[in-house]
């Protein structure tokens, strides 16, 4: 009985029906993998014969010469291949006209590479030497311009989901080179040099391509092979980066053998190629498996979820197994070959056995990024993990044996599948896409992809709030965000955030002023309690609002989703809504020039060309290791206490002069609340906080960012409870221009996995004696709001700057000046501290910031 039969009847046809969706991906893939089966089992008889029969020169020759032809032919489709896969599907008339194009630019450009590789080759005497002379020069060319067009031509057929004609064809070209092997060896008086053996291969790529061609006329499958360029229109672009994709995926491991080569002997490269030979036969599943989920889900995204399980299912159930029989197995493997190739390479094959999983996720990376449109990104990446590779491999090959070109190569593959891996199970279990908009009949009219700034901040939001005003109430502010999405309906002011697709969703007019009401809400004429209108909104759900308004009583309070901007493009919307409205006309806020590039260009700026810098930008403090304790249960339960003074600016410069010239009054507001807290008896952790900055500073003029530009690094002052203290290593940290690099990775981290839409879940448990973490957020000077419709004198206004997240533990202090007043915010869980514990500590610092700081020293 099979493992089949054992299920009960129901399980077995679901079983059935699940994999029946998926017959063009096991078809298809399953004569890739045929296709990869026949060449390594056939390839293995090639090199196993050549071993017995030529000289292992003869065969590291020959072998060099096959690697030089396969890396140069690659080089040669110039990215023919792929962009056929994903452009076929959707030519109705003419696909060989196009097929016909691509292969003639192939075989034109891997001509002219192949030259290229010949002039090369005369400053490396290995690899000049394994030209074997002029005919051996001549038949490499030849061969490298035809290997180019079918490799082409197998891809094409991969993209007319013809997998069976290219198997059918490698099948061939794979018989037919061992054939004329075999011919070759009993040739009397024949010698088997390299370029002997390179001429089976270039006379069995020929043979094969003609037999292929017959079974296609045959079968009515070619209407007409002219070639025409004006075909080539508009595919540019998609040629160019599918093209730099595969030279970055495909170059470290085609160079590979060249490097062994010239860095060691054509003896060790020709026991290194037979054990990448075996390597190859086993990477043929998930090479096979991602190139036809490309050619599968081109044209059909949203099956990409599906096959990429399926095609994990295929890669890893069958492949990792047989991986572990290579690792346990390798020498005996390799004696197969020769007691020569098991010594030489014996352990080597054992250590590039441990990259079958390094391959799997690499090959389905790839995948995912065309199918998703992301080749330029993708490519890029890969670049960098091919110089790496190649780099690896040179160097341990100059300072080691083969065993130690294996391993570094092996190491920086694992490096690559750790940044890799996070985006191919983001696909595996991707989140349902957002489709509240449909359910709630809002029509989308475009979208806008969120930047990598964006992104970041997707989690986070951010609450302003103010008055009391005059004139400004909820019909009022709708009519002015109304006006807004009329002149500009693509304002990200004005449109929908969806999370899950990190898009802002630009809607119609009428689904806008349905959802402007829901936007916007009125809590009537008061009186209300402005406190409680930033609790309310701290406390809602994150949705699909960037800007979510309460009006009443006079005040405003605006929740800004970070992704929309910080304080200068929060500032900006809140100073322009309340005038809109009191003046009864449209807000008008001109979005800004997306620079997507300004952060790369700030790091290149600031580290790029000092290389003494890079060790000073690379170096982070961390927070400290939270030792553990006894617990207790534990429930978020967020909440705001505010504070102002319009005296104690005055009193804060007057001891700065005293005792601190140059000290900011931002850096003794965060002394003198951090010594509240000491004196209050909430034993903050003295060794370090997070303070937020603003990396505008280190733009060129005239950039501009109207997203969020800031970064919170961990900072350690000899004493948080020292004005002095904080304002120097504040200010050593900012010359450093470290948080650029902090940004930076932090943008190459969502590029790879994505940002989350939401927050990350609380605890339900914290620490008895809970201890506070401090984090400082100095907003600046608000001055800019001098002018709204007060109702009060500056002494009177609420301008509160609140955030919507905070850790348990946290405590976060936010600070901004106004026309000479102090405004104070601590947001903190009541259900972690005593919100009057936390409330007294802002009176104090409002009151005698001197007298807490002097009490410390």
């Amino acid at each position: 009985m099979t493992a089949t039969d054992a299920l009960p009847r129901h399980a077995r046809h679901g079983i059935f029906t699940a994999l029946k969706g998926h017959v063009d991906l096991f078809l298809n893939a399953g004569s890739l993998m045929a296709t990869t089966l026949v060449t390594s089992a056939f390839g293995f008889a090639y090199w196993w014969v050549a071993a017995h029969l030529a000289p292992q020169s003869a065969v590291g020759q020959a072998s060099a010469a096959v690697s030089a032809m396969t890396l140069i032919g690659t080089i040669g489709m110039f990215g023919m291949g792929t962009m056929l896969i994903s452009e076929l599907p959707t030519v109705a008339r003419g696909k060989w006209d196009l097929i016909s194009t691509c292969l003639l630019t192939a075989g034109t450009a891997a001509t002219a590479g192949g030259l290229v590789y010949v002039l090369a080759a005369q400053w490396a005497p290995s690899l000049r030497d394994a030209l074997g002379g002029s005919a051996g020069t001549v038949l490499l060319v030849v061969g490298i311009a035809l290997n180019a067009m079918t490799l082409v031509l197998d891809e094409a057929m991969v993209g007319l989901l013809q997998g069976p004609l290219q198997l059918m064809r490698n099948a061939w070209f794979s018989l037919i080179k061992l054939v004329l092997l075999g011919l070759v060896a009993i040739i009397p008086g024949l010698a088997l040099t390299g370029p002997v053996l390179l001429l089976t291969w270039v006379a069995g790529i020929v043979a094969s391509t003609a037999i292929l061609f017959r079974v296609l006329r045959r079968r009515g499958m070619i209407d007409s092979l002219r070639p025409r360029p004006s075909l080539m229109r508009g595919r540019g672009r998609a040629t160019f980066d599918h093209n730099l994709l595969n030279l970055a995926t495909y170059l470290p491991r085609a160079a590979l053998p060249l490097i062994v080569t010239a860095t060691l002997s054509a003896e060790a490269n020709a026991a290194f190629y037979t054990a990448f030979m075996v390597l190859s036969f086993m990477a043929m599943v998930p090479g096979n498996v991602a190139l036809t989920l490309f050619a599968v889900t081109a044209g059909d995204r949203s099956a990409l979820r599906g096959k990429v399980r399926v095609g994990l299912l295929i890669c890893l159930g069958g492949g990792l197994p047989a991986s572990l029989v290579v690792l346990l197995l390798s020498e005996q493997i390799m004696g197969l070959f020769g007691a020569g190739y098991a010594e030489s390479a014996g352990r080597a094959l054992a250590i590039l056995s441990l990259t079958y999983v390094p391959f799997v996720f690499h090959h389905f990376f790839l995948a995912i990024s065309r199918v998703q449109n992301r080749l330029r990104g993708a490519g890029i990446f890969s670049v960098f993990a091919g110089v790496a590779e190649l780099l690896a491999a040179w160097w341990a090959g100059t300072h080691g044996d083969l065993n130690d070109l294996v391993t570094a190569v092996a190491v920086v593959m694992a490096i690559e599948t750790v940044l890799v891996a996070p985006i191919v199970l983001k696909v595996v279990f991707a989140p349902v896409a957002d489709m509240s908009a449909v359910t709630e009949g809002v029509n989308v009219m475009s979208t806008t992809s969120l930047t990598l700034h964006e992104r970041a901040w997707l989690p986070l939001e951010y609450i302003r709030t103010v008055g009391p005003l005059t004139g400004v109430d909820a019909n009022r502010v709708r009519d002015a965000l109304t006006g807004l999405h009329a002149a500009d309906p693509t304002h990200r002011a004005v449109s929908r955030l969806d999370r899950s697709g990190a898009k802002w969703q630009h809607m119609d007019a009428v689904s806008f002023a349905g959802w402007v009401q829901d936007a916007v809400t009125d809590l009537g004429p008061g009186p209300v309690d402005f406190d409680a209108m930033t609790r309310q909104l701290q406390a809602e759900p994150r949705a699909d609002h960037p800007v979510r308004v309460l009006v009443g009583g006079g005040y405003l309070a605006l929740k800004v989703s970070h992704a929309y901007g910080d304080a200068g493009p929060v500032n900006t919307l809140l100073h322009e809504l309340v005038q809109a409205a009191y003046e009864g006309r449209a807000a008008r806020i001109a979005p800004s020039k997306r620079h997507r590039t300004a952060l790369a260009k700030a790091w290149w700026k600031q580290f790029g060309l000092q290389p003494s810098r890079w060790k000073e930008g690379l170096s982070f403090a961390r927070p400290p290791h939270t030792e553990e304790g006894p617990s207790r249960p534990w429930q978020a339960n967020l909440t705001v206490t505010t504070a102002r003074s319009g005296q104690v600016l005055g009193q804060m410069r007057q001891w700065r002069d005293q005792y601190a010239p140059g000290v900011t009054t931002s850096a003794i507001t965060f002394a003198a609340f951090t010594s509240a807290l000491v004196e209050l008896g909430l034993d903050p952790d003295l060794r370090g906080g997070t303070f937020l900055a603003d990396a505008r500073r280190y733009l060129n003029e005239g950039v501009s960012i109207d997203s969020n530009f800031c970064m919170g690094p961990y900072l350690t002052p000899p004493s948080l409870t020292d004005p002095l203290a904080i304002h120097r290593t504040l200010k050593a940290e900012l010359a450093t221009g470290r948080i650029l690099t902090m940004m930076l990775l932090r943008a190459g981290k969502i590029l790879l996995t994505g940002a989350p839409g939401m927050p990350d879940p609380f605890p339900s448990e914290i620490a008895v004696e809970a201890r506070p973490r401090l984090t400082f957020s100095n907003q600046g000077r608000h001055d800019v709001l001098g002018d709204l419709p007060w109702a009060v004198e500056p002494a009177g206004r609420v301008n509160q700057s609140v955030p919507t997240l905070n850790g348990p533990e946290g405590i976060t202090l936010t600070t901004s000046e106004m026309n000479g007043v102090l405004h104070l915010e601590a947001t903190f869980h009541a259900s972690t501290y005593n919100p009057a514990v936390v409330a007294r500590a802002l009176e104090l610092v409002c009151a005698d910031p001197a007298g807490l700081i002097m009490a410390r020293r």
